[in-house]
């Protein structure tokens, strides 16, 4: 009898898979979560909605070019299979360096930003619209910090580690949504926020605090730290 042999899969055609997994998955969540998320706000809440989200994009910053500094570096440090765990560590403190400054900076500035952003709304929606601003903003500055996991995991050629966790907790958001759409349906802006977008942040913090435990005690020096900032500037 022959023996059967089990076809061994390229962990790139794996990774260039799960990608396109992730991104269809991401699209639907996102395309379907409309309907919900209308039936919830209602068209003028729905739009201010809309507006906070594009901040995503602007706050994708928040990393400050460290996710990808810290991807080059353990690519290289990889390749000549040295240790990485400092530039890990120090990625970490720099983060979260950053995560104080900007949310707090917005704490003070959310009212001001939200006045000049969120415009011709109803004089309910514009009272509220600095706590709005500052909710997204903040969910957001978590995301854009919590993005240098995927930049860790594709350094390590493990992509598609990065796409399960980031279709994941798009799924989840989009779970969230779907039960206060029943639960409560009158739900407000801040409410739909954090339903859909608090998976997006908390997962990827959670994945590198435990990254964090595992190279807490690697040695890191002033030199660390400039070298990391040196060529985040780069992708800034």
């Amino acid at each position: 009898m022959r023996k059967l042999r089990l076809v061994r899969i390229p962990r790139h055609l794996i990774i260039a898979a799960s990608s396109w997994l992730s991104k269809i998955i991401i699209a639907g969540v996102q395309l379907v979560s409309v309907k919900f998320l209308l039936e919830i706000l209602g068209e003028e809440s729905y739009a201010v909605f809309t507006l906070l989200t594009g901040l995503l994009v602007w706050f994708s910053i928040a990393d400050i070019g460290i996710g990808s500094s810290l991807q080059n570096y353990i690519s290289e440090l990889k390749a000549d299979r040295k240790s990485y765990d400092a530039y890990i560590k120090a990625a970490v403190h720099i983060l979260f360096a950053s995560l104080i400054i900007l949310s707090s900076t917005l704490f003070f500035l959310s009212d001001k930003l939200s006045s000049l952003y969120l415009t011709s709304f109803s004089d309910e929606l514009k009272n509220n619209s600095g706590s709005y601003f500052f909710i997204a903003s903040i969910l957001f500055i978590f995301i854009g910090v919590g993005s240098v996991v995927y930049k860790i995991l594709f350094a390590e050629l493990l992509g598609w580690k990065a796409n399960i966790i980031n279709a994941l907790s798009y799924l989840l958001g989009f779970l969230d949504v779907v039960a206060i759409h029943y639960l409560m349906p009158d739900s407000s802006i801040t409410f739909a926020l954090v339903a859909l977008y608090a998976p997006v942040a908390i997962l990827p913090i959670i994945y590198i605090s435990f990254r964090y435990i595992y190279v807490l005690k690697a040695k890191v020096n002033f030199n660390t730290y400039k070298l990391l900032l040196s060529r985040s500037s780069g992708f800034l």
